[in-house]
């Protein structure tokens, strides 16, 4: 085919780690003879301080003393360097990856694009534009929407502007031309067993780079599996997974076979040597036991450490055991919330306090680390509720000190089914796409003056609570308040913990 496209990936300042659908779609590309090229946001500085930055104030991380020698900067300006890629380029087609978080930024760089050359077609795709496309297509500056994943749509796109031919009825398309939408409906799902290996090359090195226990490692991504088989409330993948079965697009959740995650591991290792691999799929030990012991055997040889990130429920010792012999160093877990009920009815996950623990003492046992994952701010949540997410975290933390808690601000997206409900219980109103941001500290929600205060102190003060003596309960309640006495305060009892 022969034309040029670029992506567009607007990503959050230094939040590092490469795209995987990003990546599958410049591998699909060039082996259909696209030249692809990317051009990522994360190294503009837009924010004050990065989120590896304030991770580290809210104690969720050990501090990244060389962040800045690392991951320097873009010295330019994101406007300027972008309309110089383009005029250099000179790319036929402009995809831009949109998750909701960052739809603010993305509307910006189109209406930059659009300003310097009005005749480059911009295709938006990603979670955000397939589940609300309705929204992103009304924006001026965008021509086309991908719904679902783009490794059908793209390439026949791409076919048809390289033979000049229409593509109003691509399917997995919203076209707009000549004042018309054309709304075709979303393409099949891939076999990803038959799609190439990830395309990494584009991208820009500083991705590799991932922080962990207060380093920096090169790693590279490794796709097992797409898709999500639970219900979170809180998370877009139910509504994906309804989305492509009403639209008869085949198995949202499908898991990649041994041979071709070990064909994957062996091809980036060989191109990138990476020090790290990240497994990158939502629920690693979801593989049945056929899978997982053929896993374990092959990956022996490979020799390089590796971090996964998996369900409580599919935790156990014995896998646990395998997985650390083979060179396992960490893992990420949700907990989400500490209150059974809460966490089974407004969230969806069904699992106990006591079995919750009692697979975390797994990892006490061979001495793993792991990030356990919190959310605070959710509809219908107090501050004792809160606490109870605290106590929990409590426990498994005097149980096992290489626990490290995260904790962030609920956030309605659209693409949630929790969207729905504090819509229907007020409170929410339009929310301004500007203001999204995964590290902020006020809630988006309508909660009373005394509740939003609340968060903002347990926000700050969450692994103060977590990590201290009941004796400092006192001393910390004054460190929830953003006053000198309560700054001072928080400095204090941080330090302690660092």
């Amino acid at each position: 085919m022969g034309i040029k496209v670029l992506f567009i990936y607007p990503a959050p300042f230094r939040i590092t780690g490469i795209p995987i659908g990003l990546a599958s779609l410049t591998a699909v590309l060039k082996k259909e003879g696209c030249q692809v090229k990317i051009f990522d946001t994360t190294f503009y500085r837009d924010v004050e301080r990065s989120q590896a930055e304030i991770r580290a104030e809210r104690l969720m991380s050990k501090e990244i003393k060389n962040e800045d020698f690392i991951l320097p900067e873009n010295p330019g300006e994101l406007q300027d360097d972008l309309i110089q890629e383009i005029d250099f380029y000179k790319p036929d087609l402009i995809g831009i990856s949109i998750l909701e978080t960052m739809y603010g930024q993305s509307q910006q760089i189109c209406s930059y694009i659009k300003h310097y050359n009005s005749e480059i077609p911009i295709i938006a795709g990603g979670v955000f534009p397939t589940l609300s496309p309705d929204k992103v297509i009304q924006n001026d500056h965008i021509d086309i929407v991908c719904l679902g994943e783009g490794e059908t749509a793209l390439p026949e796109l791409c076919r048809r502007i390289s033979l000049n031919m229409p593509y109003e009825d691509v399917e997995g398309l919203w076209v707009k031309k000549d004042g018309l939408q054309y709304k075709n409906k979303p393409s099949k799902l891939h076999d990803i067993n038959k799609l190439p290996f990830p395309d990494f090359s584009e991208f820009d090195s500083r991705l590799f780079m991932k922080p962990m226990q207060g380093r920096m490692y090169k790693m590279v991504n490794i796709e097992t599996s797409r898709g999500c088989y639970y219900n979170c409330t809180y998370c877009a993948a139910p509504q994906l997974r309804i989305f492509f079965k009403k639209n008869e697009c085949g198995r949202y959740d499908r898991d990649m076979s041994i041979d071709k995650i070990i064909e994957q591991i062996d091809y980036q290792i060989e191109e990138h040597n990476p020090e790290f691999i990240y497994f990158s799929s939502e629920n690693f030990l979801s593989l049945n036991e056929d899978a997982f012991n053929r896993f374990v055997t092959a990956y022996e040889d490979i020799c390089i450490p590796f971090w996964i990130q998996t369900r409580i429920e599919t935790i156990t010792e014995e896998r646990i055991s395998d997985l650390l012999n083979i060179g396992m160093h960490w893992m990420t877990i949700g907990l989400e919330h500490g209150n059974e009920n809460f966490r089974k009815t407004i969230l969806k996950r069904h699992y106990t306090n006591e079995m919750f623990i009692e697979r975390m003492n797994i990892l006490k046992k061979y001495d793993i680390g792991a990030s356990l994952n919190n959310i605070i701010g959710f509809p219908f949540e107090t501050r004792e509720l809160i606490f109870d997410t605290i106590n929990i975290n409590r426990e498994i933390f005097k149980n096992n000190n290489k626990i490290e808690s995260n904790v962030f601000l609920f956030t309605p997206f659209e693409s949630c089914e929790l969207h729905r409900v504090c819509k229907e219980n007020g409170l929410i109103d339009n929310i301004s796409y500007a203001t999204l941001h995964d590290m902020r500290e006020q809630s988006l929600l309508n909660f009373s003056p005394e509740f939003h205060e609340d968060l903002q102190g347990i926000i700050r003060t969450f692994n103060l609570y977590v990590k201290l003596p009941e004796e400092y309960f006192p001393e910390i309640c004054i460190a929830e308040k953003s006053t000198k006495e309560g700054n001072e305060m928080l400095k204090k009892l941080s330090e302690l913990i660092k």
